[in-house]
C-alpha cells in the first residue's frame, strides 16, 4: 500500500519569501526524505508571508480541509519543523488533534520524536518553547521599529497615499528611509481637502467626493477611492506633517493608548487651518449631532423651518401624487392631528416667500445701514460683557484641556479601553472645542482691544447686493448656504411667517468684504455598513 503526505512549507514575511531560498530548500529537504522513506508526495502546500502564530493562513487552512476529507488523501503532513506548521500550543494541539481524528498525523523530518506517549509531550513542549521564542523575537523586532521610529525613520511599510520613501542614510546593510512628498499624488490629497472645506463651492462629504475622484478617473495607485479611505486621509495627522506611529496592534487591529504612540515628523502636505476646518465639517456632520435630512439635502430652510403652533421642526413631506413637495410639521406627521393643529405649506411658496421678504426688507441697503449702525452703537455696553465672555471662554477652554487629559488618563490606567468606538470621537470633539474657544478667546480680545471693525455704508450696500444675487439666481446648495448666514429661523403659523436672524453674523460678513464663497455648509457622512451585501 502506497503512503501518501502532504508537505507544508512556510516563511513568516514576504520579503523573505521574495528574498530568501527557505522555501525552496524546506521543499527539496522534505521531499528528499519522503522519497528516502519510500512515501509518494501527493501534494505541496507553499505558504509565504503568513506567522505562525496565527492560523488565518489561507494555504493552511485549505491543508488542513483536504487532510480531513472523508476520501483522506494523504497519510501524514511532513513539514522541515514543528514551528512551520504552528508557533501558537494551543492551534497546534487543536489542529494535531483534528488531522489525528481523520487519521492523518503531523510528521517533523527534523525533530523525531515518534507518536508514542513521550513524543507527544515532547511535541507540546517544543510547541510551548517555538511559542515563546516566536514572541520574544516579534518583542525585539517591535523595540527595534520603535527605535526606528523615534529617530524620525520609516519603518519599511507602504507608505501612506500622497507620499514616497527616500534612502536618508545606510547603516551598514540597512537603508534608512524618510517620507518625502510625492507631487503627483499629493495633489490629489490637497483636491480632497479643498473639495471638503468648500473652498471653491459647498463642502463635499466623503462619499461625494470618492464619487467625484472615481468619476475623473482618478484612482488611488490603481484603485478607486472608498468612502472609508477618504475619510481615514482626510482625518489622518499624517497630512499636517504629525506621523503616528505604533497606534493599532499589528496582530489585532485594536488602538493602543495614546501613551504609546510615536510621534514622526513628515513633510506636511496641507496647513493646519485647513486641516482643522475639515475637521470641524466632519465633527458637524456627525449623525450623532446633526440630522441627516438637515445635512443632505438642498432644501433651502432645512433646519431653519419650524412650526409656530408647537415650536417643533418643519420636514419635507409630499403629495400623494408626489407632484408637490410640502413643509409640515414633525410633530404633526408623527403623533397626527391631536398632537399640533397646523397645516402645511407648499416648499416651493415658502421658500419664495421668504426670499422675498429678506432681499425686499432686511436686505434693503437703507435698513441694513440703520441695523447695523444701531448695533455698533451698542459696542459700548456690550464692552464689560465681551470681557465677562473672555473670562468665560478662556475657561471653558482650559475646562475641555481638563477633560482630555482626564480622558488620556482613563486609557493610561486601563479604566477605559483605548479601543473604545466613542473614545476617538470624544477626544476629537474635545479638542476640536478646546482649540475653537481659544480661537474666540483671542480673536475676542484683539475685538476688544481694537474696538468694533468700522462698517462703511458702502461695504453694507456690497454685502446687500451680494445676497440678493445669490438667494435670487444661485444654485439650490448656495441659496442655502447664503440663507443660514442671513437667517436663524423661520417661524410657520396659519396666518404669519415670523423670520429671525442674526446681527453678528451680518456685521462680520460686510467687514470681511463678503467674498464668492459661502460659511460652512452642514452635508451629512454615512456610516460605511460593515456587511458587504448592503452595500453593492
Amino acid at each position: 500500500m502506497t503512503i501518501r503526505a502532504a508537505i507544508y512549507v512556510r516563511v513568516s514575511t514576504t520579503r523573505q519569501a521574495e528574498r530568501d531560498l527557505s522555501l525552496p530548500d524546506q521543499i527539496a529537504q522534505c521531499r528528499a526524505w519522503c522519497e528516502a522513506k519510500g512515501w509518494q508526495v501527493a501534494e505541496i502546500f507553499s505558504e509565504p508571508g503568513a506567522s505562525a502564530l496565527d492560523d488565518d493562513r489561507p494555504v493552511f487552512q485549505e491543508l488542513i480541509f483536504k487532510a480531513t476529507r472523508p476520501e483522506r488523501p494523504f497519510d501524514h503532513v511532513v513539514v522541515h519543523s514543528l514551528s512551520r506548521f504552528s508557533r501558537d500550543s494551543l492551534h497546534s494541539e487543536l489542529y494535531v488533534r483534528q488531522l489525528r481524528k481523520a487519521g492523518v498525523s503531523l510528521v517533523s523530518i527534523t525533530q523525531d520524536i515518534g507518536q508514542d506517549a513521550s513524543g507527544e509531550f515532547i511535541r507540546k513542549v517544543l510547541n510551548v518553547f517555538d511559542e515563546h521564542q516566536s514572541r520574544e523575537n516579534a518583542k525585539h523586532v517591535h523595540r527595534a521599529m520603535m527605535e526606528n521610529a523615534r529617530q524620525g525613520f520609516w519603518n519599511g511599510s507602504r507608505p501612506p497615499f500622497g507620499y514616497g520613501l527616500r534612502i536618508a542614510e545606510r547603516r551598514g546593510t540597512r537603508d534608512k528611509k524618510v517620507l518625502v512628498i510625492d507631487e503627483a499624488e499629493a495633489e490629489i490629497v490637497r483636491e480632497m481637502f479643498t473639495l471638503a472645506a468648500g473652498a471653491q463651492s459647498r463642502p463635499m462629504g466623503v462619499k461625494a467626493i470618492a464619487s467625484h475622484l472615481n468619476q475623473r478617473g482618478v484612482t488611488r495607485r490603481g484603485r478607486p477611492f472608498m468612502t472609508g479611505g477618504v475619510h481615514a486621509i482626510l482625518t489622518s495627522t499624517t497630512y499636517v506633517g504629525r506621523h503616528q506611529f505604533n497606534r493599532r496592534d499589528s496582530r489585532n487591529g485594536t488602538v493602543r493608548p495614546p501613551s504609546e504612540w510615536i510621534e514622526l515628523a513628515v513633510p506636511a502636505i496641507v496647513d493646519q487651518a485647513t486641516f482643522d476646518a475639515v475637521q470641524r465639517l466632519l465633527q458637524s456632520r456627525n449623525p450623532k449631532r446633526t440630522p441627516p435630512r438637515v445635512a443632505n439635502g438642498p432644501t433651502l430652510l432645512a433646519g431653519l423651518a419650524r412650526c409656530g403652533h408647537c415650536g417643533a421642526a418643519m420636514i419635507q413631506n409630499t403629495g400623494k401624487g408626489g407632484a408637490y413637495r410640502y413643509y409640515a410639521c414633525s410633530t404633526k406627521i408623527k403623533q397626527g392631528t391631536a398632537a399640533c393643529p397646523s397645516k402645511r405649506i407648499r416648499m416651493d411658496r415658502l421658500d419664495e416667500q421668504v426670499i422675498a421678504t429678506v432681499t425686499a426688507q432686511a436686505l434693503n441697503p437703507d435698513y441694513l445701514t440703520d441695523l447695523l449702525q444701531d448695533y455698533l452703537k451698542a459696542a459700548s455696553a456690550r464692552d464689560q460683557a465681551s470681557r465677562d465672555r473672555l473670562a468665560k471662554l478662556k475657561a471653558q477652554a482650559t475646562e475641555a484641556g481638563a477633560a482630555i487629559t482626564r480622558l488620556l488618563s482613563l486609557v493610561e490606567t486601563g479604566a477605559m479601553a483605548a479601543d473604545d468606538p466613542d473614545l476617538r470621537d470624544r477626544l476629537v470633539g474635545l479638542r476640536l472645542r478646546r482649540d475653537e474657544l481659544s480661537q474666540q478667546a483671542s480673536a475676542l480680545q484683539r475685538r476688544i482691544a481694537e474696538g468694533e471693525p468700522e462698517l462703511t455704508a458702502d461695504a453694507i450696500a456690497k454685502l446687500a447686493a451680494f445676497l440678493k444675487d445669490k438667494l435670487k439666481d444661485g444654485s439650490p446648495e448656495l441659496k442655502q448656504a447664503y440663507a443660514r448666514l442671513v437667517l436663524s429661523e423661520v417661524a410657520v403659523s396659519d396666518d404669519a411667517i415670523r423670520i429671525t436672524g442674526s446681527k453678528t453674523r451680518l456685521a462680520k460678513a460686510a467687514a470681511a468684504e463678503m467674498a464668492d464663497t459661502p460659511m460652512g455648509v452642514l452635508s451629512f457622512v454615512r456610516e460605511w455598513r460593515t456587511r458587504q451585501d448592503s452595500n453593492l
